[in-house]
Formats: structure tokens, sequence, C-alpha cells
């Protein structure tokens, strides 16, 4: 007992550094009833459609299958996943996720955000014991506003984030250790190691690391020669640890050059992005809710005591004039990049956000911690009078203007500002004690009323948050897992499977099927260009296989569906999982009912045509063509049956009635703008039309027609569709529904609805089925396959044919046929192909990721230089 207590009396600081975050989360997640604690969960917006999915891929790539790690055909139709790896999956608390098998991820999930939170503010106060810049409970103190600061809070949720709080701090010691003593790698090592878990954040710490070099070298100046050795020190080991992170960095950059850095802002606008003074209202607790997401100002609550003590390092003496105005000088660029829009972009790598703005505000926070605890170090450390009149007027000048502006601000309340200032004016209150005999007692209570703060503003942030609960994650997880594993022991050769029901967009990534849909940042920008002309929905970011026809389902292989059942088929089994229709799809009368499950049943594509198949040389030069997917289509079957431009497949049919309702009337639909008459009334349009026969019948959406706009009805029930889209769609509404009439229903939402590119077409199944069946006789016979290589055989039986994949082009594939390389080319601005001559031949590709081994190299020479010296030094020492 005497040694433990011995070890905490030693130890504490360190311990409450990382204890107090933990606990106080943990007490805040127990708080919210959140999975395992109750029927909550930690997942929402991004954490819950889109990381969560990762993290199952993380599990199944290390414990099932390692071919994904470098490509994955459950990224959309395809992709390279390196570069998914460097942004999402490198963090080492990712490992903890293989202990949380199943929907006990959601606990996992939450073990890894209170490690980070934790290790976040042992580092930090590593930062302050090595450096001496605070002792006793001084040290959790500022280590807990660090954990704990505002940027934290709110990006709780980009859990991948939040690892850059951890290696900060470690990072900062090694470069001042460095530039103390002028050897060690443990700054190289660190800043190596935050390249490699997230090149993201690590890019901004970069550009910040410049100036707090600047800083310091300035701080410590005594002569020309030592500044030049600094400089040369700080060049040279940074660049050592972009070597060292070379075999990771260099393919991912050859990745970003086709997904985000396709969207590169090209025209900067000289101009401020709001008010700056809004800035003020984040300073106060729980500046944050849904409304900070898409468009906010940035997070830079630090707590009361971080902020006085932050102001007073800039009028204490102790420091020198020269390092405080280079202080300031830095703290003002910052504040300015955060409002000013070259420099916001800059800190962005050259492209606005989607989302979540001024994600590098987190530096700022850094910055002013680190600087309020040099400030609050001395064994006397207490204000005079005139700066705790000074900070007290500061900050009732921060409450006065957050309560003129309060009825703009979503998150600001009287509440919230009623705790801040009394939060404040009780820190004032003990900064102004005498610290002599009671400055243990005083610090104490400091830290205890820095714990309640921050406490205070977790819970008023976070409340502002609504999150999935467990069963939103698990119910649709446990059918599609169900499906999926169905799936598998159905057919074991390779295919895509498509989804009329889904959780989220990386379905097929978290539970191992490829559905064509996908949600990363790193998506590369040929594919939602390919989904835009198809008439599937597409973003920056995410595509979603919700649209298909039967001609886009055949080519793309799209073998089986997973179709969900309505209510009233699960009220004997389970009335709590009700799968949510994601889209129409009435041809699945056309496809095979191959599996009934308990939630769900299993459909095959008889006419699906492989990811490999001959096609005519027209395909080489078929053209782009956006919002007018039908055309497309149709362009692209001839193509591939070689009668591209001639066979038509589409035929554009009337409504047999259209029935106007308090709007205005028009005989032309097709990019019309209707307009309400009496504004305060509903408005709708009434489209009946009765099919001739049983064919497919799909209507096309322009944009004018997505869920802002109007709300559309199939009948008496919502029509199932994707409603975000930004180039024409296509639903399927009809499908063996001869002499059924039909009836569309369209409500306003506004005052006008624009029926742009809105047209019914019916498709000639017979004709479409008959050239399917053309493409499926030649079509490549694959004998081996996984997510990095595939081999099959094809038999080409005229010339100039040319053998093209539904796989995305990349300078990644390697091909062969016969055993013999040959070169591979892009085809519809996507796909990859290659030739072949006439007569049957082995096709095989493999992939691997372009510059790997060149960033590999580095690396390695990176290593070499950092321990030859170090080796023959010992060496020469020795004899």
């Amino acid at each position: 007992m005497q040694k433990v207590r011995s070890y905490f009396k030693e130890h504490y600081p360190l311990l409450l550094s990382f204890w107090g975050p933990l606990l106080l989360m943990l007490g805040y997640f127990i708080f919210r009833k959140m999975y395992p604690f109750g029927t909550s969960s930690i997942l929402t917006v991004d954490m819950g459609q889109q990381y969560v999915d990762f993290f199952q891929f993380f599990r199944r790539t290390l414990l099932t299958d390692p071919s994904n790690f470098f490509y994955s055909f459950s990224k959309a139709i395809g992709g390279e996943m390196l570069g998914e790896w460097a942004y999402y999956l490198c963090s080492p608390f990712n490992l903890l996720i293989l202990l949380f098998p199943g929907k006990s991820i959601m606990a996992g999930i939450i073990v890894i955000t209170l490690c980070k939170y934790a290790c976040a503010g042992y580092c930090f106060g590593r930062l302050l014991l090595k450096r001496k810049i605070q002792t006793g409970i001084l040290v959790p103190t500022f280590s807990t506003a660090y954990a704990f600061m505002g940027w934290a809070v709110a990006n709780q949720l980009n859990l991948l984030w939040l690892d850059v709080l951890v290696f900060l701090p470690l990072i900062i010691l090694g470069l001042l250790d460095l530039m103390d003593t002028n050897r060690g790698y443990a700054y190289t090592f660190w800043l190596a190691a935050l390249l490699f878990i997230n090149y993201y954040m690590a890019y901004m710490v970069c550009l910040f690391l410049i100036l707090f070099f600047a800083w310091y070298a300035l701080t410590s100046f005594t002569d020309v020669k030592k500044l030049g050795k600094q400089v040369g020190l700080f060049v040279h080991r940074s660049l050592l640890a972009a070597g060292l992170a070379a075999f990771l960095l260099i393919p991912t950059f050859i990745s970003l050059k086709a997904s985000k850095g396709q969207y590169t802002t090209q025209t900067i606008h000289f101009k401020w992005e709001y008010f700056p003074p809004k800035m003020l209202t984040k300073l106060v607790l729980g500046a944050f809710d849904f409304k900070q997401m898409p468009s906010g100002y940035p997070n830079i609550f630090v707590g009361s005591l971080v902020l006085f003590a932050f102001l007073l390092f800039f009028f204490n003496r102790r420091f020198k004039l020269s390092s405080r105005l280079a202080a300031l000088a830095l703290t003002g660029f910052l504040l300015v990049s955060m409002c000013f829009e070259p420099l916001d972009l800059m800190w962005h790598g050259f492209q606005f956000p989607v989302w979540y703005p001024y994600r590098f505000s987190f530096l700022l926070s850094f910055w002013m911690v680190f600087l309020a605890a040099q400030a609050f170090n001395s064994p006397t450390s207490s204000p005079k009078w005139w700066q705790i009149w000074g900070c007290f007027f500061i900050e009732a000048g921060i409450l006065g203007y957050s309560y003129t502006v309060m009825k703009k601000v979503s998150y600001l309340n009287r509440t919230v500002l009623i705790f801040s200032a009394l939060f404040a004016v009780a820190t004032l209150l003990l900064l102004s004690i005498k610290p002599t005999k009671t400055k243990n007692l005083r610090n104490l209570c400091l830290y205890l009323l820095v714990l309640g703060e921050l406490v205070a503003n977790v819970c008023f942030s976070l409340n502002n948050i609504s999150y999935l609960t467990a069963k939103e994650y698990s119910n649709p997880s446990q059918a599609l897992t169900q499906d999926a594993q169905s799936v598998h022991k159905l057919d074991n050769s390779f295919y895509r499977t498509g989804q009329t029901y889904s959780r989220t967009r990386n379905d097929g990534l978290a539970l191992n099927f490829n559905s064509g849909s996908y949600f990363s940042s790193a998506l590369e920008k040929a594919i939602p260009d390919f989904y835009g002309q198809i008439g599937n929905p597409d973003g920056d970011n995410y595509v979603s296989y919700s649209n298909g026809t039967l001609i886009s389902d055949s080519l793309l292989d799209m073998k089986y569906f997973f179709n969900q059942k309505d209510s009233s088929e699960l009220e004997h089994k389970s009335a709590d999982l009700n799968l949510a229709a994601l889209t129409e799809k009435q041809d699945l009368n056309l496809y095979r009912l191959v599996k009934d499950n308990v939630y769900s049943r299993i459909y095959q594509n008889p006419y699906a045509s492989g990811i490999g198949y001959l096609a005519g040389p027209s395909l080489k030069s078929l053209p782009s063509l956006y919002d007018d997917p039908v055309t497309y289509q149709t362009n692209w079957l001839n193509a591939v049956t070689n009668t591209w431009p001639t066979t038509k497949y589409f035929t554009a049919k009337n409504f047999n009635e259209v029935v106007f309702q308090n709007t205005s009337q028009t005989i032309n639909l097709t990019g019309a703008t209707l307009k309400r008459k009496k504004a305060n009334a509903d408005a709708q349009v009434i489209f009946k039309f009765v099919p001739q026969t049983n064919n497919s019948y799909y209507l096309t959406l322009g944009t004018g027609l997505n869920s802002d706009n109007v709300s559309l009805f199939i009948g008496n029930r919502p029509l199932s569709y994707y409603s975000t889209f930004r180039h024409t769609t296509i639903v399927n509404i009809a499908n063996h529904a001869k002499g059924q009439e039909i009836v569309i229903t369209a409500r306003f939402k506004k005052q006008t609805l624009s029926l742009n590119n809105f047209v019914l077409y019916e498709l000639n199944n017979p004709l479409v089925i008959s050239k399917l069946k053309q493409v499926q006789a030649h079509s490549w016979q694959l004998k081996q396959f996984n997510n990095r290589k595939l081999s099959g055989t094809i038999t080409v039986p005229n010339k100039n044919q040319l053998f093209t994949t539904t796989i995305p082009y990349s300078q990644g594939w390697q091909a062969k046929v016969d055993g013999k390389a040959v070169k591979t080319f892009k085809v519809q601005g996507i796909f990859l192909a290659l030739n072949l001559p006439k007569g049957k031949h082995t096709v095989s590709l493999s992939y691997w990721p372009p510059y790997f081994n060149l960033g590999l190299a580095l690396s390695i020479l990176s290593l070499i230089l950092i321990f030859i010296p170090t080796l023959l030094k010992r060496f020469l020492k020795q004899n």
C-alpha cells in the first residue's frame, strides 16, 4: 500500500492527466445511455454513416481478407484502398476494434474515443513536465483543458482526427528538445507517425510547425550561427520524417490526384468569410450544434482559466518582448486564417471542406493552452489587480456581444451565457487570491473548477446532438449480414450485389459484398462522373447504386439484389425491424427469387454479364453525356454489342391523364415550371398512366425534383427513391403491370416546381434481353479471383473487338494475355480495357499500388540515414 501511495504521489500529475479525461467522458457516455450502458449509441452523422463501416472493414481485412488492403471491389465498383487506409484506418487505436465483433463495435468505438481523450491529456501533461512548464496539480489542469478543447468535443464524431491531439504534444516536445540539444530523433519519429496515421491532420501540423519553429527560434535566438544550425536541423529532421512515411504518402498522393485533387479550388477570393467578431461566440459554453457541422465558426473553446492565462502571457515580463510579440503575430495569423478565405483554403489543402469547417482550429487551441501554461508556471503566479479587471472586461465583452447576437446564433441561449459568466467570475476570484500558503488549495480549486467548466461544455455541446439508437444500427446490420452470408453460400463466383434497402452507402464495405455504393472523402472522381451519366445519385464523395435499369444492372454485373420485406410481412416475426426502402425496383419481377430470409428476399439477375466482356471498337469513342441517362445507356449497350448508334431501346410515353391542383397548368410537362396559385394552400400534380405491356417503365427526374422541392408518391405511399442528386436520375416505377393504373403524385414543397427532365419511358425488354444474352455469350469466365488478382478465359470470335471490364482504370492494374504483358487503356472515361486478337485467351489482371515501391525505397533510405551515422559513431568509439 505504501508503494502505491508513493507511486501516486510521484506520478499523480500524469495519472490525473490520463484518467481525468477518460472518466469524465465515460461519465457522460453513461449519462447519455450509450451502448453498452443503454439504448442509445455513439453513432451520429459521419460516425454512423461512414466510420463505423470502415471499422468493420478494418476488422475483416486484418482478420480474414488481407487482399482488401490495396484494393477492394466493395468500394463502389472497385477502387484502390491504400489512400483510404492512410486517411481513415491507420490509427494504432483502431487495433482495439479487433476485440469488438458485430454490434459490440459500438462499444469498441466508445473505448477508442475514451483512449484518445486520455492519451491526449497524458501526452500534453508529459510535454508540460518534461519541459518544466508546469508541476503538481496544474499539470492535469491544463492537460484536461487541452484534451477537452471545444474542437475535440465538436469533432468527437470525426474520431480519425482525434489522433492529432495525442501526437501534437509529442512532436512539439521532440522539436523543442532537438532545438535545445541539437541531437535526437524523437521529433522525426513522432512526426513520421502522425504522417502515417493521418496525413490530412499532419499536413496542418506541418504548416503550424513552421510557425512554431520561427517563434521558438526567435525566442531562443543568441547568434546567427546557432540559428542556422537550428534551421538546418529542423529542415533535415522534417524531411526525414516525410521520408519515413513515404511508403504510404507517395501512393496516397497519386490516389489523391484522382480523387480529392480533382476538386482543388482554382479561383481564390480575397474576402472575409464572415464578420470576425462572431468568432467570440465560440468562447462560451456549448458553442456547437448540428447547424455548425455543414457551416459554422471555428471551434476554439478552451475554458476560462486558459483564456485568461493566455491573455496574461502577453503582459508577463518574465518572457522577452520579442517572444511575446512573435507569439502575438502567430496568434494573429491563426485568427485571420479562420476568417480570411485564402488562408483558410491554404490550411485545408486549397479545398473547401465538405462540412466541418475550420478543421485546423485545434492548432489555435493548442497554442493557447501552451502559452497559458507557461504564463501560469511561476510559484507566485497571481495576476495584478488591473490584469484581473482587464480579463473581467474582456469576458464581459465576449458575453455581451454573444448576448446581442443570441437570436441569430442557434447554439446561444441565456442558460449557456449565465453558466459561462459564473465559471468566468469564479475563475477570476480564484486567480485574485495571493498564492502564498493557500497556493496548493487555490490550485486544487482551480483544477476542480476547470473540470466542472469542461464537463459543462461537453454536456451543453453534445446535448445539442442526437445519436442513432443501438437498434437503428444493429437491426438493418443484422438483416444485411444475413443476406450477405446467404448470397456467399449461394454463389462463390465474382459478382456485384444491388440493394433496395440499406443502412448506409458503405454497407458492402462493412459486410463484405460488392454493393456498387460508397461514401468516402477519397473517392476517385471518375466514379461519380460515371454514376451521374447512368442516372444514379452521385456527389464529390459518394455514389449510390440505387437507380439501376435492366441495362445497367446487367452490364455492371449486378447479379443479386437484396430486397426488404414490407411491414405487413414482418408482423409475426419482428415488429421492430422494419427495413426502410431505398428505391423502387419493379424490375425484380424479371429476376429470380433465390432466397427468402426472415427480413428480406434475395433475387438473382439472370442477365448479369460478368465483370469483363467483348465490345465493339466504338466503345473507345463513346461520348460523355450528363442529364440524359436513357441515351447514355442506349449508346453503351449499342457500343458493347457493336450496333451503336442505330438500335433504340427506350420509348418516351405520354401520361394518360394529368391533374393540376392549385397550380398552373401546361400541356408540355418536360421542362415546365409550375407555380402555386394560392400561396398558403397545398399544391400538387397527379400523373396517371396505364402500361400497355409488361415491359419496364422508368421515370427520369431532373434536379428540380429532389426532396428539397417535392414529395413524390406512387399510389397512396411515398415513392422510394434516393432523394438528393445533382444529375438527372432514373426511377423504375413499373414492370409486369400491364393494364394496371399507375398514379404518381408530386406535392409542392415550395412556391414553384421545375419538371426538368421529367419523362416517362418504356423499355423494350425482349430486345434488351436478347442483346444482354449476346454480351453474356462473350464474357470473361473467371477461374481465380480476389481483390487484387483476377484470371479467366475468353474467346474472341472476330477481329476488331476489344476486351473491356467494369473495373475502374488505374495505373496499378497490370494485364497479361496468355502470360505476356499487354498495355491497358481507358474506355467510357472510367473502365479498364485492352485489345485482344481473335481466338481463345487467358486474361489475367493484377493490382499493385502505383509508386508504392518508390515510396518504400525512400522510407528504407530514410531509416538508413537515421541509423547508419549512429552506428558509425559507436563503431569508431569502440575502435
